[in-house]
């Protein structure tokens, strides 16, 4: 039970960001689905390869600019809980919160939304040891490259890259990615 506690965090954070009347846009809920890889290269899809869930509030803020005459780059802040299993020698899985700061350029494509992100924010997991990866820290940076479509005005489909790492300030920085199959709902 120790190691939901991130989830109920940002399920916490979500229902407070919908209550508050204090921002103009609605966030967005969002789920996602990944898998890691192993430092040794163990295939994709494999006995050994780990999976990751992600639960997440998307934050929209007032920051945005306009370019030609309907695409817009936004800023949005990105709240979430990952849990990561470890497959690896039959160590526990890991759990952590993140904070990202995510760009993202929207264009209109058929009455819907495509749009590029890039992000880096501060991760905490419960452990430094992922698989077979030291990441020499607890408290990580997160990169995000993401790519999906906003469709049907609430519905956000998307595929992320995440790296994780602890940009070598300790000792030890294997890193670690993960791909994420994203779903976002607007509230």
């Amino acid at each position: 039970m120790k190691y939901c506690k991130p989830f109920y965090f940002v399920l916490f954070l979500s229902c407070f960001a919908m209550l508050s009347p204090h921002h103009s846009s609605a966030g967005e809920l969002s789920v996602s689905y990944g898998e890691g890889a192993s430092r040794w290269s163990f295939p994709v899809g494999g006995e050994l390869t780990p999976e990751a869930f992600r639960i997440g509030y998307i934050h929209p803020t007032e920051l945005s600019w306009n370019f030609a005459t309907d695409h817009t780059l936004r800023l949005e802040l990105e709240f979430a809980a990952h849990h990561w299993k470890d497959t690896f020698r039959n160590q526990r899985s890991k759990t952590g919160v993140i904070f990202n700061p995510m760009w993202r350029y929207y264009i209109p494509v058929f009455e819907q939304e495509l749009y590029f992100g890039i992000g880096i924010g501060l991760a905490y997991t419960n452990s430094d040891i992922w698989m077979d990866r030291q990441l020499g820290s607890r408290l990580l940076f997160e990169d995000k490259f993401e790519v999906g479509v906003k469709i049907f005005k609430r519905h956000r489909l998307s595929f992320s890259v995440n790296h994780y790492s602890n940009a070598k300030l300790a000792n030890i920085n294997h890193g670690a990615n993960v791909h994420y199959i994203n779903y976002a709902y607007q509230f």
